[in-house]
């Protein structure tokens, strides 16, 4: 879990530098590993907490050209709110976080800590990135990669190549 002390902690900013093992956070996707890290600030004002910082970690990714494996660090930038209110907390206790009408997370007064698990877990997983390429084939097509199966191959070569069980087609005539 990635939690903050904020219990008794004044006003001001805090630097804030924490991390978690991957299996210790529930519903993170099997491409992750290893520890999840975040570095930021942490700012109180009152009963308002907002975290900000970069969370970064490790993913198992399979190639989509090479389909090789590879390792690559997903970094993303973290911005959550905090309010500490127990009128709020209760009223809102029941109702999930998608149909609450505040963009701050609810938490109780007397919370020792807060959870920025589940925002950084979200922001991880919608980091992923659609295409995976291997960093040593970004930036080159298809055709660079495997050139022995480009469609932009020599005329000489595709010549030599044409299959002779073929040549009757050639012969065939559309009469429309």
């Amino acid at each position: 879990m990635l939690k903050i002390l904020v219990k008794g902690i004044k006003d001001g900013e805090y630097d804030i530098d924490i991390s978690s093992p991957v299996s210790e956070i529930e519903g993170f996707f099997p491409e992750f590993f290893g520890d999840v890290r975040f570095r930021g600030k942490l700012r109180i004002l009152g009963k308002r907490y907002t975290v900000e910082g970069i969370a970064e970690c490790e993913a198992h990714l399979i190639c989509d050209l090479s389909l090789e494996e590879y390792t690559e660090t997903i970094s993303v930038q973290i911005s959550s709110s905090f309010y500490a209110n127990n009128e709020l907390y209760f009223s809102l206790k029941g109702i999930s976080e998608e149909l609450r009408e505040t963009p701050e997370h609810i938490i109780h007064e007397d919370d020792k800590y807060i959870d920025i698990s589940e925002d950084v877990r979200q922001e991880l997983a919608i980091h992923l990135p659609m295409k995976r390429i291997a960093p040593h084939y970004r930036g080159k097509s298809f055709e660079d990669i495997y050139p022995q199966f480009s469609a932009e191959r020599p005329k000489n070569a595709k010549n030599k190549e044409i299959d002779e069980r073929w040549s009757a087609l050639k012969k065939l005539k559309n009469k429309n």
